[in-house]
């Protein structure tokens, strides 16, 4: 399904896409997902189709299930039913947990992946069997411009850590498929928020364990969360993406245009990044000690290539990650994520987004222990 933007909105995305087009003298994505043959077209089951297995489109809100290699396909009907069905079931400590309701977007509430259509996006959604017995956190990981979420996972990795870490995991998808896909704040925004609201009231999610990650356009729309949902995010984590030259609007913690409350931040960004300058960076990580008054720095990592730094407050820690990697992209530089050798085998895709070799940092699995570590309260 395709959207028209609003004049302004497709203006400030022609500028922000002319700017990687420049950069990369290629289709835009900076790299990160762009179309072997140059077609767009309407999101797919193929299009967003997840690197786990994702063997069906959904329409009409209907969700199709893949064989996840982490749920026996023979287990369904009755056996399925004893979770997911009317029956309540009985967690660790003995009491019962509720059973998933489905509604009209999300229709599969089984175990496993699964990808649903809501309000017109797809969504790969990675259920761990475990967060039927017991209220699992949640994390919504965005993809960036020219990506999908398949492409996204190739390079946090966070279905499979979600099942080893106790987290449901969402990864939208933008409309058109790759390499068109684009955020568009106006629009997209409160249609993920609604998505993200559907999960947790489907799961029963864990109230205090709502987290938000992106990269590049992703991170930008997690910047924006965490200005416009500080009520009910614990913590959000923003790679790629700052202020600056890029007429796409975030979160500046100055003025008005600041959370409502405290909520932690793990905040990513490469020193060689040559599509979102990492000019913009320090002044954001500035802006947001400012503004709840943290502390100084705690150095947490020091290396040639990696400095990770800590500031914190009663109820309040932001932790500042920069980093000297570069991708496979030459011209993208230092715009991109470290920690697993993205394949580059997406639909849509001509350069992976993964850093280059070799790593003493992994995203996904900091994402992870960040998020572990920081619930609301």
């Amino acid at each position: 399904m395709h959207r028209r933007a609003p004049v302004s909105e497709r203006s400030a995305f022609a500028f922000f896409a002319g700017v990687i087009v420049h950069v990369l003298g290629c289709s835009p994505g900076a790299g990160l997902g762009d179309d072997t043959d140059g077609t767009t077209g309407a999101s797919t089951g193929a299009d967003a189709s997840s690197a786990a297995g994702t063997t069906g489109a959904t329409a009409g809100g209907v969700s199709m299930s893949s064989s996840d290699p982490t749920v026996d396909p023979d287990t369904s009907g009755d056996e399925l039913g004893e979770s997911s069905g009317d029956a309540e079931t009985v967690g660790t400590t003995g009491e019962p947990f509720p059973a998933p309701i489905p509604d009209e977007c999300i229709t599969d509430v089984t175990p496993g992946h699964h990808v649903f259509e809501c309000d017109g996006l797809l969504y790969d959604l990675e259920v761990p069997e475990q967060c039927l017995d017991a209220a699992c956190g949640m994390i919504f990981d965005v993809h960036g411009l020219a990506m999908s979420a398949q492409m996204q996972d190739a390079c946090t990795n966070l279905r499979e850590l979600g099942r080893e870490h106790g987290f449901i995991v969402v990864q939208p998808n933008a409309d058109p498929a790759p390499p068109a896909s684009n955020w568009i704040p106006e629009v997209d925004d409160a249609k993920v928020f609604d998505a993200m609201e559907r999960v947790a009231a489907a799961f029963h999610v864990d109230p205090d364990r709502w987290h938000f990650t992106g990269f590049s356009q992703g991170g930008f729309m997690t910047w924006r969360f965490a200005c416009a949902h500080a009520d009910v995010l614990a913590s959000v984590a923003p790679a790629a993406a700052c202020g600056g030259g890029f007429p796409v609007s975030d979160c500046g913690f100055v003025g008005e245009d600041v959370p409502s409350e405290p909520v932690d931040v793990l905040y990513m960004h490469g020193t060689a990044d040559l599509v979102v300058n990492f000019a913009c960076a320090r002044p954001r990580r500035d802006a947001i000690i400012e503004h709840f008054g943290l502390g100084p720095a705690e150095p947490l990592t020091l290396d040639d290539e990696l400095r990770r730094t800590r500031h914190s407050a009663d109820g309040m820690t932001l932790e500042f990650v920069e980093h000297d990697y570069t991708g496979d992209s030459v011209l993208a530089g230092g715009h991109c994520m470290p920690g697993i050798d993205d394949p580059g085998d997406a639909p849509g895709q001509f350069v992976p987004a993964s850093c280059d070799d070799p790593f003493l940092f992994v995203w996904g699995e900091e994402l992870v222990q960040f998020f572990l570590d920081h619930p609301r309260g």
